[in-house]
């Protein structure tokens, strides 16, 4: 009778401490947090790009492309956590509208990507973080969807010397569509002066001059295209565009006051030199089918609210 007696004023005390920590916020956030973002589940990201139509050098066919891109956040990565570790869930969704004819043919014009990346954040010491990120990801034709399914992974450190420096550094690995399966990539921001700045972003270089608090201009180069599975007359087969761009970049801060960043970007230039190739699904990429294309006009617009 004592023990069950003990059992039951123990278990009191248990209920007890549980109930003052699910009432208390310091409690649930030393355990884990789910925030949802400022903007709710509506999307924080959206770009449109446009590439005219352009013939081959040396062949009978011709490519254009219309990219269409929105990203919707799940989760806000900055006050989301379990531990020690922060997390960010987000959709990217992509539509690329083809233009092609010719020698070069495609049995449906629109590719789609879907993906989930799903983060977990390490802040550490001085600024520096660790982040490491899985990305189930669909691309290709809706035709047949058998081998158009990745993970992509990604594992990053990134630093920060100072208010004028920082840098990331990381390895990427995508099994189905990448041209090797782990590939190391870099990503930094310099300011050397007060009115430039040096960002290494994504697949975009770009150096900027900041005209005022608002308003910031410069010359950028960067990588088009993608990669998507497509049916063929051979089958399965990866379908891949790279295309060079370089245009004048203008960026344009239009948030309110002691608000976060609302980044309104647009880019207008041409394309220096584009490929486009089918890629067998054997583990080398080898290329079947390779075309090279004149420059084209370039003209990509994009919205960001990820700050």
């Amino acid at each position: 009778m004592k023990r069950w007696l003990l059992i039951l004023l123990l278990s009191k005390k248990i209920l007890l401490i549980l109930l003052l920590l699910a009432n208390t916020g310091e409690g649930r956030e030393d355990l884990w947090t789910l925030r949802m973002p400022e903007t709710a589940i509506l999307p924080s990201y959206a770009k449109i790009s446009y590439i005219s139509r352009m013939g081959e050098r040396h062949g009978g066919s011709h490519l254009g492309m219309q990219d269409y891109t929105v990203n919707v956040p799940f989760a806000d990565g900055r006050r989301s956590h379990v531990g020690k570790w922060y997390y960010n869930v987000q959709a990217n969704i992509s539509a690329t509208i083809m233009n092609v004819g010719g020698e070069l043919d495609l049995r449906r014009d629109e590719l789609m990507v879907f993906s989930l990346p799903i983060s977990l954040i390490r802040p550490l010491e001085n600024g520096n973080r660790l982040m490491v990120t899985a990305m189930p990801r669909y691309a290709g034709d809706v035709v047949s969807s058998a081998h158009a399914w990745d993970l992509a992974l990604a594992a990053e450190y990134s630093v920060k010397k100072n208010e004028k420096l920082s840098y990331s550094v990381g390895l990427a690995a995508s099994p189905r569509f990448a041209d090797y399966v782990v590939v190391p990539y870099i990503a930094f921001r310099w300011q050397p002066t007060p009115d430039w700045m040096v960002r290494m972003r994504g697949y975009q270089l770009a150096t900027l001059y900041k005209v005022n608090d608002r308003l910031q201009v410069g010359p950028a180069i960067s990588n088009e295209g993608g990669a998507w599975m497509v049916s063929s007359s051979r089958g399965q087969r990866i379908f891949r565009v790279r295309s060079l761009a370089l245009a004048g970049l203008a960026e344009y801060d239009f948030s309110a006051p002691g608000k976060s960043k609302r980044m309104l970007n647009l880019a207008i230039g041409a394309t220096l030199a584009t490929t486009a190739e089918y890629c067998r699904r054997s583990l080398g990429r080898d290329a079947i089918e390779t075309r090279h294309y004149h420059p084209g006009f370039y003209v990509a617009g994009e919205i960001d609210f990820r700050f």
